[in-house]
Protein backbone atom coordinates (compact mmCIF):
# COMPACT_ATOMS: atom_id res chain seq x y z
CA UNK A 1 0.00 0.00 0.00
CA UNK A 2 2.96 2.77 1.02
CA UNK A 3 4.14 1.16 -2.15
CA UNK A 4 1.64 2.51 -4.51
CA UNK A 5 1.10 5.48 -2.93
CA UNK A 6 4.82 6.44 -3.66
CA UNK A 7 4.19 5.44 -7.20
CA UNK A 8 1.43 7.66 -7.63
CA UNK A 9 2.52 10.52 -5.13
CA UNK A 10 5.68 9.96 -8.06
CA UNK A 11 3.48 10.11 -11.15
CA UNK A 12 1.64 12.94 -9.84
CA UNK A 13 4.69 15.05 -9.23
CA UNK A 14 5.78 14.14 -13.04
CA UNK A 15 2.38 15.18 -14.65
CA UNK A 16 2.02 18.40 -13.01
CA UNK A 17 5.66 19.32 -13.88
CA UNK A 18 5.41 18.17 -17.15
CA UNK A 19 2.00 20.30 -17.93
CA UNK A 20 3.99 23.78 -16.01
CA UNK A 21 7.09 23.12 -18.16
CA UNK A 22 4.25 22.95 -21.29
CA UNK A 23 2.64 26.21 -20.14
CA UNK A 24 5.97 28.27 -19.09
CA UNK A 25 7.50 26.62 -22.73
CA UNK A 26 3.95 28.39 -25.06
CA UNK A 27 4.81 31.37 -22.85
CA UNK A 28 8.20 31.79 -23.54
CA UNK A 29 7.61 30.94 -27.23
CA UNK A 30 4.77 33.53 -26.96
CA UNK A 31 7.24 36.30 -25.26
CA UNK A 32 10.01 35.74 -28.62
CA UNK A 33 7.43 35.67 -31.12
CA UNK A 34 6.48 39.27 -29.50
CA UNK A 35 10.08 40.24 -29.71
CA UNK A 36 10.48 39.21 -33.24
CA UNK A 37 7.42 41.03 -34.62
CA UNK A 38 8.62 44.16 -32.62
CA UNK A 39 12.47 43.80 -34.27
CA UNK A 40 10.43 43.02 -37.77
CA UNK A 41 8.70 45.61 -37.87
CA UNK A 42 11.71 48.46 -36.75
CA UNK A 43 13.79 46.41 -39.46
CA UNK A 44 11.03 47.76 -42.16
CA UNK A 45 11.64 51.01 -41.08
CA UNK A 46 15.38 50.70 -42.30
CA UNK A 47 13.40 49.21 -45.05
CA UNK A 48 10.96 51.96 -46.11
CA UNK A 49 13.83 54.15 -45.79
CA UNK A 50 16.01 52.32 -48.68
CA UNK A 51 12.99 52.27 -50.30
CA UNK A 52 12.09 56.19 -49.97
CA UNK A 53 15.86 56.95 -51.08
CA UNK A 54 15.38 55.36 -54.26
CA UNK A 55 11.88 56.39 -55.59
CA UNK A 56 13.18 59.70 -54.97
CA UNK A 57 15.85 59.24 -57.34
CA UNK A 58 13.77 57.76 -59.66
CA UNK A 59 11.39 61.05 -59.21
CA UNK A 60 8.20 58.99 -58.10
CA UNK A 61 7.33 62.06 -56.04
CA UNK A 62 7.99 65.52 -56.56
CA UNK A 63 6.65 67.24 -52.69
CA UNK A 64 6.04 66.08 -49.36
CA UNK A 65 2.78 64.89 -50.05
CA UNK A 66 3.36 62.51 -52.65
CA UNK A 67 5.75 61.15 -50.57
CA UNK A 68 3.49 60.54 -47.71
CA UNK A 69 1.03 59.21 -50.32
CA UNK A 70 3.71 56.71 -51.70
CA UNK A 71 5.01 56.22 -48.09
CA UNK A 72 1.91 54.87 -46.71
CA UNK A 73 0.74 53.05 -49.85
CA UNK A 74 3.63 50.60 -48.99
CA UNK A 75 4.37 51.17 -45.22
CA UNK A 76 0.77 50.91 -43.51
CA UNK A 77 2.72 49.66 -40.31
CA UNK A 78 5.03 52.75 -40.15
CA UNK A 79 4.89 56.58 -39.82
CA UNK A 80 7.44 59.51 -41.58
CA UNK A 81 7.91 62.75 -39.13
CA UNK A 82 9.17 65.49 -41.65
CA UNK A 83 11.96 67.64 -39.64
CA UNK A 84 10.57 71.47 -38.90
CA UNK A 85 12.72 74.01 -40.75
CA UNK A 86 14.58 71.98 -42.99
CA UNK A 87 13.73 69.66 -47.10
CA UNK A 88 10.66 67.77 -46.05
CA UNK A 89 12.02 65.57 -49.21
CA UNK A 90 15.24 64.76 -47.37
CA UNK A 91 14.66 65.30 -43.88
CA UNK A 92 12.62 63.00 -42.49
CA UNK A 93 12.64 60.11 -40.06
CA UNK A 94 10.58 56.91 -40.29
CA UNK A 95 9.31 54.94 -37.08
CA UNK A 96 6.70 52.32 -36.63
CA UNK A 97 3.24 53.61 -35.63
CA UNK A 98 1.67 53.64 -32.10
CA UNK A 99 -1.37 51.98 -33.51
CA UNK A 100 1.24 48.95 -34.25
CA UNK A 101 2.94 48.79 -30.93
CA UNK A 102 -0.05 48.80 -29.36
CA UNK A 103 -1.50 46.23 -31.85
CA UNK A 104 1.85 43.72 -31.18
CA UNK A 105 1.42 44.32 -27.47
CA UNK A 106 -2.37 43.86 -27.34
CA UNK A 107 -1.73 40.28 -29.71
CA UNK A 108 1.07 39.08 -26.79
CA UNK A 109 -1.24 40.13 -24.01
CA UNK A 110 -3.85 38.21 -25.72
CA UNK A 111 -1.79 34.71 -26.10
CA UNK A 112 -0.11 35.53 -22.57
CA UNK A 113 -3.72 35.24 -20.94
CA UNK A 114 -5.04 32.23 -23.26
CA UNK A 115 -2.30 30.19 -21.91
CA UNK A 116 -2.43 31.32 -18.32
CA UNK A 117 -6.59 30.89 -18.80
CA UNK A 118 -5.80 27.28 -20.44
CA UNK A 119 -3.12 26.28 -18.26
CA UNK A 120 -5.12 27.13 -14.77
CA UNK A 121 -8.01 25.32 -16.19
CA UNK A 122 -6.52 22.18 -17.65
CA UNK A 123 -4.10 22.55 -14.60
CA UNK A 124 -7.58 22.39 -12.45
CA UNK A 125 -8.62 19.65 -14.48
CA UNK A 126 -5.46 17.51 -13.80
CA UNK A 127 -5.90 18.00 -9.92
CA UNK A 128 -9.47 17.11 -10.05
CA UNK A 129 -8.80 13.81 -11.74
CA UNK A 130 -5.70 13.11 -9.86
CA UNK A 131 -7.87 13.94 -6.70
CA UNK A 132 -10.86 11.72 -7.90
CA UNK A 133 -8.29 8.63 -8.65
CA UNK A 134 -6.69 8.95 -5.29
CA UNK A 135 -10.20 8.51 -4.12
CA UNK A 136 -10.94 5.75 -6.28
CA UNK A 137 -7.70 4.12 -5.18
CA UNK A 138 -8.43 4.54 -1.75
CA UNK A 139 -11.98 3.47 -1.93
CA UNK A 140 -10.94 0.52 -3.67
CA UNK A 141 -8.15 -0.32 -1.03
CA UNK A 142 -10.30 0.71 1.38
CA UNK A 143 -12.37 -2.03 0.21
CA UNK A 144 -9.76 -4.67 0.14
CA UNK A 145 -8.66 -4.83 3.71
CA UNK A 146 -12.56 -4.33 4.35
CA UNK A 147 -13.12 -7.19 2.69
CA UNK A 148 -10.36 -9.46 4.12
CA UNK A 149 -11.66 -8.45 7.60
CA UNK A 150 -14.50 -9.27 7.12
CA UNK A 151 -13.92 -12.67 5.68
CA UNK A 152 -11.41 -13.07 8.89
CA UNK A 153 -14.21 -12.02 11.39
CA UNK A 154 -17.06 -13.62 9.69
CA UNK A 155 -15.20 -16.85 9.66
CA UNK A 156 -14.50 -16.40 13.54
CA UNK A 157 -17.69 -15.17 14.58
CA UNK A 158 -19.52 -18.54 12.27
CA UNK A 159 -17.13 -20.96 13.68
CA UNK A 160 -17.08 -19.79 17.57
CA UNK A 161 -20.46 -20.34 18.05
CA UNK A 162 -21.17 -23.20 16.63
CA UNK A 163 -17.71 -25.44 18.00
CA UNK A 164 -19.28 -23.75 21.06
CA UNK A 165 -23.01 -25.03 20.62
CA UNK A 166 -20.87 -28.73 19.43
CA UNK A 167 -18.99 -28.62 22.29
CA UNK A 168 -22.43 -28.27 25.23
CA UNK A 169 -23.91 -31.05 22.95
CA UNK A 170 -21.44 -33.43 23.61
CA UNK A 171 -21.20 -32.61 27.00
CA UNK A 172 -24.15 -33.46 27.74
CA UNK A 173 -24.39 -36.33 25.64
CA UNK A 174 -21.24 -37.79 27.26
CA UNK A 175 -21.43 -36.93 30.82
CA UNK A 176 -24.24 -37.35 33.83
CA UNK A 177 -24.91 -33.52 34.57
CA UNK A 178 -27.67 -32.56 37.28
CA UNK A 179 -30.31 -29.71 36.35
CA UNK A 180 -28.55 -26.47 37.35
CA UNK A 181 -25.33 -27.82 35.21
CA UNK A 182 -27.89 -28.55 32.38
CA UNK A 183 -29.57 -25.03 32.67
CA UNK A 184 -26.34 -23.55 32.63
CA UNK A 185 -25.01 -25.28 29.24
CA UNK A 186 -28.94 -24.33 27.98
CA UNK A 187 -28.16 -20.61 28.58
CA UNK A 188 -25.25 -20.43 26.87
CA UNK A 189 -25.85 -22.55 23.77
CA UNK A 190 -29.14 -19.75 23.70
CA UNK A 191 -26.15 -16.83 23.84
CA UNK A 192 -24.24 -18.59 21.49
CA UNK A 193 -27.70 -19.39 19.06
CA UNK A 194 -28.67 -15.73 19.19
CA UNK A 195 -25.25 -14.45 18.26
CA UNK A 196 -25.11 -16.60 15.27
CA UNK A 197 -29.21 -15.70 14.71
CA UNK A 198 -28.38 -12.11 14.79
CA UNK A 199 -24.84 -13.05 12.44
CA UNK A 200 -26.98 -14.49 9.86
CA UNK A 201 -30.03 -11.64 10.09
CA UNK A 202 -27.10 -8.98 9.81
CA UNK A 203 -25.66 -10.68 6.43
CA UNK A 204 -28.89 -11.28 4.84
CA UNK A 205 -30.02 -7.52 6.18
CA UNK A 206 -27.07 -6.31 4.56
CA UNK A 207 -27.58 -7.93 1.26
CA UNK A 208 -31.26 -7.24 0.72
CA UNK A 209 -30.01 -3.25 1.71
CA UNK A 210 -27.28 -3.35 -1.20
CA UNK A 211 -29.62 -4.50 -3.43
CA UNK A 212 -31.74 -1.59 -2.86
CA UNK A 213 -34.73 -4.16 -2.59
CA UNK A 214 -35.65 -3.03 1.05
CA UNK A 215 -39.57 -2.43 1.73
CA UNK A 216 -40.44 -0.74 4.65
CA UNK A 217 -43.99 -0.92 6.65
CA UNK A 218 -43.78 2.76 7.67
CA UNK A 219 -47.04 3.83 9.88
CA UNK A 220 -47.37 5.26 13.96
CA UNK A 221 -45.87 3.06 16.36
CA UNK A 222 -45.02 3.30 20.56
CA UNK A 223 -41.76 3.71 19.97
CA UNK A 224 -41.09 3.45 24.30
CA UNK A 225 -42.67 0.07 24.25
CA UNK A 226 -41.22 -1.38 21.77
CA UNK A 227 -37.62 -0.20 23.10
CA UNK A 228 -38.65 -1.79 26.54
CA UNK A 229 -39.59 -4.84 24.78
CA UNK A 230 -36.51 -5.14 22.55
CA UNK A 231 -34.13 -4.43 25.15
CA UNK A 232 -35.79 -7.87 27.02
CA UNK A 233 -35.13 -9.67 24.30
CA UNK A 234 -31.76 -8.59 24.38
CA UNK A 235 -30.81 -8.98 28.15
CA UNK A 236 -32.59 -11.90 28.38
CA UNK A 237 -30.42 -14.91 26.94
CA UNK A 238 -27.03 -12.84 27.93
CA UNK A 239 -28.11 -12.17 30.99
CA UNK A 240 -27.02 -8.29 31.16
CA UNK A 241 -30.43 -6.84 32.96
CA UNK A 242 -28.46 -5.57 35.72
CA UNK A 243 -26.20 -3.75 33.56
CA UNK A 244 -28.62 -1.73 31.60
CA UNK A 245 -29.87 1.32 32.70
CA UNK A 246 -32.86 3.20 31.16
CA UNK A 247 -34.43 6.15 31.32
CA UNK A 248 -37.27 5.86 28.64
CA UNK A 249 -39.77 8.64 28.42
CA UNK A 250 -43.45 7.07 27.96
CA UNK A 251 -45.71 6.81 25.76
CA UNK A 252 -43.85 8.54 22.37
CA UNK A 253 -45.26 7.82 19.22
CA UNK A 254 -43.63 7.95 16.00
CA UNK A 255 -43.69 7.27 12.22
CA UNK A 256 -41.20 4.32 11.67
CA UNK A 257 -40.83 0.75 10.82
CA UNK A 258 -41.25 -1.40 13.73
CA UNK A 259 -38.82 -4.16 12.39
CA UNK A 260 -36.25 -1.91 11.27
CA UNK A 261 -36.18 0.02 14.70
CA UNK A 262 -36.17 -3.53 16.09
CA UNK A 263 -33.05 -4.12 14.51
CA UNK A 264 -31.39 -0.91 14.77
CA UNK A 265 -32.03 -0.78 18.59
CA UNK A 266 -30.43 -4.80 19.02
CA UNK A 267 -27.45 -3.45 17.02
CA UNK A 268 -26.65 -0.72 18.63
CA UNK A 269 -27.15 -2.63 22.06
CA UNK A 270 -24.82 -5.30 20.27
CA UNK A 271 -22.29 -2.59 19.80
CA UNK A 272 -21.93 -1.01 23.06
CA UNK A 273 -21.54 -4.41 24.55
CA UNK A 274 -19.22 -5.56 22.72
CA UNK A 275 -16.78 -2.44 23.68
CA UNK A 276 -18.25 -2.02 27.25
CA UNK A 277 -15.37 -3.93 29.68
CA UNK A 278 -17.37 -6.58 31.84
CA UNK A 279 -19.80 -5.20 34.33
CA UNK A 280 -19.81 -1.74 32.69
CA UNK A 281 -23.20 -0.44 32.40
CA UNK A 282 -24.82 0.37 29.21
CA UNK A 283 -27.59 3.84 28.70
CA UNK A 284 -30.23 3.64 26.97
CA UNK A 285 -32.65 6.96 27.01
CA UNK A 286 -35.61 7.62 24.60
CA UNK A 287 -36.94 11.47 24.59
CA UNK A 288 -39.07 13.58 22.75
CA UNK A 289 -39.40 17.46 22.11
CA UNK A 290 -41.51 19.41 19.56
CA UNK A 291 -39.12 18.94 16.89
CA UNK A 292 -37.92 14.88 16.84
CA UNK A 293 -37.76 11.69 19.08
CA UNK A 294 -34.37 10.73 20.70
CA UNK A 295 -33.05 7.71 21.41
CA UNK A 296 -29.63 7.45 22.27
CA UNK A 297 -27.27 4.26 23.74
CA UNK A 298 -24.28 5.01 25.21
CA UNK A 299 -21.75 3.12 26.60
CA UNK A 300 -18.49 3.24 29.33
CA UNK A 301 -15.72 1.70 26.23
CA UNK A 302 -13.03 3.22 24.42
CA UNK A 303 -14.61 5.94 22.69
CA UNK A 304 -13.72 6.03 18.76
CA UNK A 305 -11.42 8.07 17.40
CA UNK A 306 -11.77 11.02 15.15
CA UNK A 307 -10.27 9.79 12.34
CA UNK A 308 -12.54 6.81 12.56
CA UNK A 309 -15.82 8.25 12.71
CA UNK A 310 -16.16 9.35 9.06
CA UNK A 311 -15.87 6.17 8.01
CA UNK A 312 -17.68 4.15 10.99
CA UNK A 313 -20.90 3.26 9.60
CA UNK A 314 -19.16 2.07 6.40
CA UNK A 315 -19.91 -1.47 5.52
CA UNK A 316 -17.40 -4.29 7.21
CA UNK A 317 -15.10 -1.28 8.95
CA UNK A 318 -14.08 -1.73 12.17
CA UNK A 319 -11.54 -0.25 14.13
CA UNK A 320 -8.02 -1.56 14.27
CA UNK A 321 -6.90 -4.41 12.60
CA UNK A 322 -8.77 -8.26 12.01
CA UNK A 323 -5.65 -9.85 13.05
CA UNK A 324 -5.19 -7.56 16.36
CA UNK A 325 -8.52 -7.02 17.28
CA UNK A 326 -10.07 -9.34 20.15
CA UNK A 327 -13.34 -7.57 20.16
CA UNK A 328 -16.46 -9.92 18.16
CA UNK A 329 -17.89 -8.18 15.14
CA UNK A 330 -18.24 -8.38 11.15
CA UNK A 331 -18.31 -4.69 10.42
CA UNK A 332 -22.25 -4.91 9.85
CA UNK A 333 -24.14 -3.62 12.49
CA UNK A 334 -23.26 0.16 12.54
CA UNK A 335 -23.93 -0.02 8.69
CA UNK A 336 -27.35 -1.55 8.47
CA UNK A 337 -28.38 1.51 11.66
CA UNK A 338 -27.21 4.13 9.41
CA UNK A 339 -29.39 3.15 6.04
CA UNK A 340 -31.75 1.83 8.33
CA UNK A 341 -32.28 4.53 9.82
CA UNK A 342 -31.69 6.99 6.41
CA UNK A 343 -34.70 4.61 4.86
CA UNK A 344 -37.02 6.23 8.01
CA UNK A 345 -35.65 10.12 7.35
CA UNK A 346 -33.86 9.42 10.33
CA UNK A 347 -30.42 10.87 11.31
CA UNK A 348 -27.77 9.34 13.47
CA UNK A 349 -24.92 10.83 15.08
CA UNK A 350 -22.35 9.53 17.22
CA UNK A 351 -19.81 11.34 19.95
CA UNK A 352 -17.45 10.35 22.62
CA UNK A 353 -18.77 9.98 26.03
CA UNK A 354 -16.78 12.14 29.04
CA UNK A 355 -15.48 10.50 30.85
CA UNK A 356 -14.86 7.67 28.54
CA UNK A 357 -17.46 5.74 25.78
CA UNK A 358 -19.13 6.69 22.79
CA UNK A 359 -22.98 8.07 22.42
CA UNK A 360 -25.15 6.67 19.48
CA UNK A 361 -28.22 8.50 19.02
CA UNK A 362 -30.90 8.40 16.43
CA UNK A 363 -33.22 11.28 15.77
CA UNK A 364 -36.51 10.94 14.53
CA UNK A 365 -38.47 13.81 12.96
CA UNK A 366 -42.19 14.53 14.63
CA UNK A 367 -45.16 15.41 12.97
CA UNK A 368 -44.94 19.00 12.28
CA UNK A 369 -41.65 19.23 13.21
Amino acid sequence: MNRARLIYTILSIYIVSAFSWWTFAHYRSAKKIHDLQINQVELECYKASIDLEQAKQQELFEDSIGLKRYFYANNPQLEVIFIPNSDPISSYMIRPKLETYLRLESEYRRKFWMYILEGSVMMALIFWGMYRIYLSFQQDLNLKRNQRNFLLSVTHELKTPLTSIKLYLETIQKRKLDTEQIQTIVRNSLEDSERLNLLVENLLLSARIESTHFNLDIREINLSDLLEETLRHFSAPRNISERISMKIEEQVYVMADPSSMDIIITNLLSNALKYTPANSQIFVSLETNKAYTSLKVADEGPGIADKDKKELFNRFFRTGDENTRKTKGTGLGLYIVKNLAHLQKAEVFVENREPNGCIFEIRLKNHGG
